[in-house]
C-alpha cells in the first residue's frame, strides 16, 4: 500500500530512546481504563493485572506500609507506582527489541507511531471540549455550594463552581479544544495543532497543580505526546524562529509515505475520524442533553431556608450559637439532602425519596443511621418536613431560595462601568 520511509541516520542512542518511548505510552494508556462509548477500552481488560503489579511493587520493592489506593484511577498512589514500573518493563521491553529486532526500520515505526499520537491526542482532546461544550465538565454548582462561604470551600471545588457559572467561557475552552482536536487529524496542520495544545496542556497542568485537581499525572503524560508530535520539527522550528532561515521550511521533518491507492487510503483515514467523531457525540446524541445547564433537576431540588425550627416541641429562633437548628436544606441532584448549621456547618445525607408517599429517607454515611420524614408541600416554594432525626422530633418549615436571583448567576454583560 505504501512505500518504505527511509531517512536520515538513526544513531544507537536515539534508537533506543525511541524504542523507549513507543513501549512507555503504549504501556502507559493500555495500563488503564478510559472508557468510551464504542471504541474498545482495551484498560478494562488489563487494569487487573497492572494493579496487581502496582500493589506488589509498593509493597516489596518500595515498602509502603500505610494504606492507599492502588486502583489506577486519577492522581492515586496506585496510577504513580503504575507509571513508575511502566518505565522499568519499558527498558526491558527496548533493550529486548533491540537485540530480536534489529532490521526495525526506525523511519517508517516513527510515522505510524507519531499518527497514532496524534490521533489519541485528538480522540482525549475531543471528549474534554465536548465535555466542555455541552456543559458536562463544568456544570454549574448545585445549591449547597452556592451557599457554602469561599473560606470553607475547598480550591478545585471553587474552580469549577467559577467555570461552571460562565457557559460562555466554557464553550470557548471546549470549541478551543475541538478545533485542536481536528487539525491534529491533518499533516498540513498537525505541527500547528500541537504547537497550540502545548500551549493548553501547559496551561490545565498548572490549573490542576495551582487548585489541587486531580489528573495532574495524566495531564503530563498528554503533554508528553504534544511534544512528541513537535519533536520531529524542533530543528526546522529553531531555523525559522530563532535563527530566520526559512530555507530550513523546504526541508521536511520526517518523508511521508507514497501510497498507491490514494483513495483507499483517504477512505480508511475520514473513517476513523468519523468513528472517533461518533464515539465522542453519541452519548449527547442519545441523551439529547446539549447543554446540561438546561437539563431537568430530581424533585425538590434546591435550596431552602429554614423559617420555622420546632424541636422536641420548642420552637427554635435563628441563634448562630444554637449547635441544633437548621439555617438552610439543600436537595442535591446527584441523591443528597444536606443541612446547613446556624455556624454554616454543612452535613450530608443520603437521600430516597417517594413522592407517591411524600415520604424521605436520609442516611448518614458517617453512621449508617436511617431517618425518615413525611413532606407536604404549600404553594411552590414552601415545604414542610416531619420527623424523627436520631431521638429528637422535628417539625420544620422551609422557603424556597430563587437560585436565578443570586448575583453568581445573573446573565449579563457590560462594556462599561456604568450602572
Amino acid at each position: 500500500m505504501a512505500t518504505d520511509l527511509t531517512i536520515g541516520q538513526w544513531g544507537s542512542a536515539r534508537k533506543t530512546g525511541f524504542r523507549f518511548t513507543v513501549a512507555y505510552v503504549l504501556l502507559f494508556i493500555g495500563s488503564f481504563s478510559f472508557p468510551h462509548r464504542y471504541i474498545p477500552d482495551i484498560g478494562s481488560h488489563t487494569h487487573v493485572f497492572f494493579e496487581r503489579m502496582a500493589k506488589w511493587f509498593g509493597s516489596n520493592i518500595l515498602h509502603l506500609k500505610q494504606p492507599y489506593t492502588v486502583a489506577l484511577i486519577s492522581d492515586s498512589t496506585g496510577m504513580y507506582i503504575n507509571a513508575l514500573v511502566l518505565l522499568l518493563l519499558a527498558v526491558v521491553i527496548a533493550l529486548l527489541w533491540g537485540l530480536l529486532y534489529k532490521r526495525t526500520n526506525y523511519a517508517q515505526c516513527q510515522y505510524w507511531f507519531l499518527a497514532f499520537i496524534r490521533y489519541y491526542l485528538a480522540m482525549q482532546l475531543l471528549v474534554y471540549g465536548f465535555n466542555k461544550v455541552f456543559k458536562q465538565q463544568f456544570y454549574l454548582p448545585e445549591p449547597n455550594t452556592l451557599f457554602t462561604t469561599l473560606g470553607n470551600t475547598y480550591k478545585d471545588l471553587l474552580y469549577w463552581s467559577t467555570m461552571g457559572v460562565s457557559r460562555t467561557y466554557s464553550v470557548f475552552t471546549g470549541l478551543l479544544e475541538v478545533l485542536i482536536a481536528l487539525l491534529l487529524f491533518f499533516r498540513k496542520t498537525q505541527l500547528l495543532a500541537a504547537c497550540i495544545a502545548t500551549g493548553i496542556m501547559v496551561n490545565v497542568l498548572m490549573i490542576n497543580i495551582s487548585f489541587d485537581i486531580s489528573v495532574k499525572l495524566y495531564a503530563i503524560f498528554l503533554l508528553l505526546l504534544c511534544l512528541l508530535v513537535i519533536a520531529p520539527h524542533t530543528k526546522r522550528m529553531y531555523a525559522f524562529f530563532l535563527l530566520n532561515n526559512t530555507a530550513a521550511q523546504q526541508h521536511p521533518a520526517f518523508q511521508y509515505p507514497l501510497y498507491k491507492r490514494v483513495w483507499l487510503y483517504r477512505l480508511i483515514k475520514f473513517s476513523v475520524i468519523a468513528c472517533i467523531l461518533f464515539d465522542c457525540l453519541s452519548t449527547y446524541f442519545s441523551s439529547k442533553n446539549f447543554n446540561d445547564d438546561k437539563q431537568p433537576r430530581p424533585y425538590l431540588h434546591g435550596a431552602y431556608n429554614v423559617e420555622t425550627f420546632i424541636h422536641n416541641g420548642d420552637t427554635l429562633p435563628p441563634l448562630t450559637t444554637d449547635p441544633v437548628r437548621w439555617r438552610r436544606v439543600f436537595v442535591h441532584r446527584r441523591g443528597y439532602l444536606i443541612t446547613q448549621l446556624m455556624n454554616d456547618e454543612m452535613r450530608d445525607y443520603e437521600l430516597q425519596l417517594d413522592s407517591s408517599k411524600h415520604e424521605l429517607t436520609i442516611r448518614n454515611t458517617e453512621d449508617s443511621s436511617i431517618h425518615f420524614f413525611t413532606y407536604q408541600n404549600f404553594a411552590d416554594t414552601a415545604l414542610q418536613l416531619d420527623g424523627k432525626l436520631y431521638e429528637d422530633s422535628l417539625r420544620i418549615r422551609l422557603k424556597k431560595i430563587d437560585l436565578q436571583k443570586l448575583p453568581l448567576l445573573q446573565e449579563g454583560f457590560h462594556w462599561t462601568t456604568d450602572y
